[in-house]
């Protein structure tokens, strides 16, 4: 069983991470704070049922669903509720209305969210930015939000990404490895990372970091064999599981592409045999 600094983290992220082995099975959900409707989004009670019915073992939300569909998470067997934090205007997509620099705001504290139940709270760590002085404060954020969730005993799940304008190349993976150390030295418990596009390059990451990784989902894959291939490489390099979005709730069957990845991370499934459930 993994532990953590206080008896409230170890309580509690064991609700996120199985403690028979460690890993996660999470579903990031928290897009309509920032993206507003999206397919899979447009009712959210319904989709977070499926997603809890389907096993995950975590849900992440922005404060108004975790307020609003608490009893999702209520009773022995829920899922555990991670509470979104931040906002940025970063993801906005063709004909949203239109930001000169990405930035973002805190939605809430550590506070609000043990008063909304949550075992973890995640936050943004955007690095890369033109303006290091946006750049130096929003680290000493990230570091005050770590240190307010020792106070209360509540899970952090830091998500570094290497998007400020200094960024050529998001993906790179001294990049990501640069965030994950960086995220575990400023008091992450647990991270969500973005895959590096192989298995290979993504061992470097788990190498840099000492905390448990769950891998980013990042947009919707074109194929299902990508999407899981992804996981398993992952999954092969270190990681500890998933907080997979889209390629969840927007599948053709969300609670059955939920249990497959659910199996893949806590029984050990190969593609092939998460292809084979998946298709019948």
């Amino acid at each position: 069983m993994t532990t953590f600094p206080n008896s409230g983290k170890t309580i509690r992220l064991g609700r996120v991470l199985n403690p028979a082995d460690g890993r996660a099975a999470v579903v990031a959900y928290d897009h309509g704070s920032m993206v507003g409707v999206i397919p899979g989004n447009e009712n959210p009670g319904d989709m977070l049922e499926t997603l809890a019915e389907g096993g995950a073992d975590a849900l992440m939300v922005a404060p108004g669903i975790a307020r609003t569909y608490a009893s999702v998470f209520a009773g022995r067997g829920a899922p555990a509720l991670i509470v979104r934090i931040d906002w940025w205007n970063l993801w906005r997509g063709e004909g949203q209305l239109p930001y000169k620099e990405g930035s973002g705001r805190l939605i809430a504290t550590v506070e609000d969210a043990a008063r909304l139940g949550a075992d973890a709270i995640l936050i943004y760590m955007i690095l890369g930015m033109e303006n290091s002085e946006f750049e130096a404060n929003h680290v000493e954020t990230i570091a005050k939000v770590a240190h307010d969730c020792d106070k209360m005993g509540i899970g952090c799940i830091i998500e570094p990404m290497a998007r400020g304008a200094l960024s050529e190349d998001p993906l790179k993976p001294e990049y990501i490895a640069l965030g994950s150390r960086m995220a575990c030295e400023l008091g992450a418990d647990v991270l969500k990372i973005e895959y590096t596009g192989n298995s290979d390059t993504f061992k470097g990451v788990t190498e840099a970091a000492f905390r448990p990784i769950l891998i980013a989902g990042g947009p919707k894959t074109s194929t299902l064999r990508d999407a899981l291939a992804m996981l398993r490489g992952a999954l092969d390099a270190g990681a500890s599981g998933s907080f997979i979005g889209r390629n969840v709730f927007q599948a053709e069957n969300p609670r059955l592409m939920m249990q497959v990845m659910a199996s893949m991370i806590h029984e050990n499934w190969s593609v092939d045999e998460a292809l084979e459930a998946l298709n019948g």
